[in-house]
């Protein structure tokens, strides 16, 4: 990390405003800025494309910066909206986010991984294996891909199959030991404080658990934690779930099964190929299960915030708080080529703030902690309201 970006982290006196530009930019995205973009394409950790595209009238061709780091060490991610009142700017040596009227505040993008700049022991690109989420979580999705959507029942939010299908820098289905080599290269150029494991939705999901498993074993003795794999492992469930048992065993700090929306009837809506393959009452059984192995406040649930009413994901919340299992959520964005596409519109300020709001308040009274942190946690605004900050 440079010693400009230590300098800008450190400026914690600025986080309040940090955090509420992050909340806009969330909720309304930012203009396309391609001069200001190729400007400083050296200086930024690209967008990769793995399993999403919240782009709009964006060529996938030209490098668009990820996320945006703001003051006090506060991460947003990026998504370019070309109805957005916001827009990036350039002031002499500095970067702001403004509207028409006033400045919101300074950005700096964030710095492109070191690792990045090498090839596995097979001599593959280390960007097409695994990237860098917010400043220090290493991420793989070991399948890019949807199996759902093949047969023409993916989740209605996900633009997955859109965004992977074409010449693309990222391996659909990674391999075991180009991930690990990454691991080894990432700890060894970069600061890696978490790991984050995602398999994409296979049908045969006693398959996604053991390439899971797989995966876990192979990094394990790499990773710089003493045998935890430090961050989240998320997947659905296996059909028997006393295999999970073998998260536990080998070290996963917090795993996860994304339950996405709530209730039961909204899941087989948004949700349709995992409810007809996983099922809904099966994800919450799981959950349960795995929560009497781990203890309270470990495993974790994400949910996408936006896609139903209110009360309908602060009901979610509270039942996976009161047993246990610590509730998130990731603000909903407008996906090129997702079944729902724009059909949303723009999720409602107020709605934004009473998700995450009513959050931090179920953590603070079961004595559970937010997802990561600020500097990871880039598409949720529950580390900044948890913390008082927003």
């Amino acid at each position: 990390m440079s010693k400009e970006q230590e300098l800008f982290i450190e400026r914690i006196d600025e986080r309040k405003q940090s955090a509420l530009a992050k909340l806009k930019l969330l909720v309304y995205g930012v203009q396309d800025a391609p001069e200001l973009f190729i400007k400083n394409t050296n200086n930024f950790k690209e967008e990769h494309y793995a399993y999403d595209n919240g782009n709009w009238g964006v060529d996938k061709n030209r490098l668009t910066p990820s996320e945006v780091l703001l003051p006090g060490g506060i991460v947003s991610k990026l998504h370019v909206r070309p109805e957005s009142p916001y827009r990036l700017v350039e002031d002499g040596d500095r970067l702001f986010i403004r509207d028409d009227q006033s400045f919101l505040s300074e950005f700096r993008f964030l710095e492109r991984p070191n690792f990045w700049d090498y090839k596995t022991s097979s001599g593959n690109p280390t960007k097409n294996v695994g990237q860098m989420y917010g400043l220090n979580a290493l991420n793989f999705n070991l399948y890019s891909g949807c199996e759902f959507h093949k047969i023409g029942k993916g989740c209605k939010f996900c633009s997955v199959m859109a965004t992977v299908n074409r010449k693309n820098p990222v391996d659909i289905t990674k391999d075991v030991q180009d991930i690990v080599d990454t691991c080894k290269l990432a700890i060894e150029h970069d600061n890696v404080d978490y790991i984050l494991i995602t398999g994409g939705s296979y049908l045969d999901r006693d398959y996604e658990f053991e390439r899971h498993m797989q995966v876990i074993k192979a990094i394990r003795p790499v990773l710089p934690w003493n045998g935890v794999i430090k961050g989240n492992i998320s997947m659905m469930p296996p059909k028997d779930m006393t295999k999970l048992k073998l998260l536990h065993d080998y070290g996963v700090q917090n795993p996860s099964f994304n339950m996405e929306v709530w209730s039961s009837t909204n899941f087989a809506k948004i949700c349709p190929g995992k409810e007809e393959y996983v099922g809904f009452d099966h994800v919450v059984a799981s959950l349960l299960y795995l929560q009497e192995i781990y203890g309270p406040g470990e495993v974790w649930s994400n949910f996408v915030a936006g896609l139903v009413p209110l009360e309908d994901i602060k009901n979610g919340f509270r039942f996976m708080a009161e047993h246990g299992i610590v509730p998130g959520a990731n603000l909903y964005h407008a996906e090129v080529g997702s079944s729902i596409g724009k059909s949303l519109g723009r999720i409602d300020e107020q709605y934004v703030l009473s998700v995450f709001s009513y959050a931090a308040e179920l953590y603070h009274k079961y004595g559970y902690k937010p997802y990561f942190n600020t500097r990871v946690l880039r598409n949720s605004l529950t580390n900044e309201i948890y913390e008082g900050v927003l």
